[in-house]
């Protein structure tokens, strides 16, 4: 019970406050939420990834460790999320917002407060940045391309993946850590502050598009993805973590973050590449809310499973 009060409190809660004024602010003014979405995809999002990897000092090992698990959790996923989606029979755009729903969580703002709360340690903090970046380059390819060929031929939507500036953020961010090249304040400031407005800007396009979107939660796909993305996850996590020897703080991030609910930025994806806005906005807000309850249990379950 302690542990779903601190989830709801500090983590639902402020999420759910700013959900809630960007519905009421489309139901007022009528807000165009594609246009909230390419800020997002233009501006925000690359802003943020290049800071996080410019400014994110790990060991190498550790990092390739920690990537190396989350690439092969997203890579288990998505075969089984494309073979439910097969089973299922889903058309091409249902079938793209049915996979990108499980394989890409809220890995930033949901998972970070939650860490930092949980641990308050550098070492917890950093383990969770590398989740947070793995998310975002994986959402920002392979997310991009998946939502693209949901309505668009495979070359069409390569070249559609090729356009988005995040693939470019993140390579001159490596570039420039890599190089040890110095970015300037004025710029680097800028970025900064650009970055920090992803996060509440696109949590008022959810809530902006959850108010045009008809909330049907009997649609057996959406708990589908909730099943998978809540449940299966952080059990496929925990074999994992066990198959590759990782144990201890490590352990638990990893498992706790990856029973974490569907991105946001499957919402955003779905609205720019026009792929089941209303299904991704469902499974956003309906794994979001059954996460009070899942999340608290995977946190017993982590600490309890992986010894410090």
């Amino acid at each position: 019970m302690t542990h779903i009060l601190f989830v709801f409190i500090n983590i639902l809660l402020p999420i759910f406050l700013q959900i809630g004024i960007g519905y009421a602010l489309n139901k007022k003014f009528n807000i165009h939420t594609g246009t909230l979405a390419k800020i997002q995809f233009y501006v925000f999002i690359p802003a943020l990834l290049f800071t996080k990897i410019y400014e994110t000092a790990l060991d190498s090992t550790l990092f390739l460790r920690i990537v190396g698990v989350n690439v092969l959790l997203f890579g288990v996923i998505y075969v089984l999320s494309l073979v439910l989606s097969r089973v299922n029979r889903y058309n091409k755009k249902t079938k793209s917002a049915f996979i990108n729903s499980i394989c890409f969580y809220n890995s930033g703002n949901y998972c970070i407060p939650l860490v930092q709360l949980l641990y308050n340690t550098p070492y917890a903090f950093s383990i969770q940045i590398i989740v947070m970046l793995t998310q975002n380059v994986l959402t920002n390819t392979f997310g991009i391309f998946n939502s693209s060929v949901g309505n668009k031929s495979v070359k069409q939507a390569l070249l559609d993946t090729l356009k988005i500036p995040m693939i470019y953020a993140v390579g001159l961010a490596v570039l420039f850590r890599g190089l040890s090249l110095e970015v300037y304040s004025p710029a680097w400031s800028a970025l900064s502050i650009l970055g920090q407005g992803l996060v509440p800007t696109a949590l008022i396009t959810l809530g902006a598009q959850l108010a045009n979107t008809k909330m049907r939660f009997k649609i057996p796909k959406v708990y589908l993805s909730n099943i998978m993305r809540l449940l299966i996850s952080p059990v496929i996590a925990y074999f994992i973590l066990v198959l590759l020897g990782i144990e201890g703080v490590a352990a638990q991030v990893i498992m706790i973050c990856a029973a974490a609910p569907t991105a946001v930025n499957t919402v955003l994806l779905a609205i720019e590449f026009d792929n089941e806005p209303d299904y991704a906005s469902q499974t956003v807000f309906s794994s979001t809310v059954f996460s009070a309850v899942t999340v608290s249990l995977v946190i017993y379950a982590a600490q309890l499973l992986f010894k410090t």
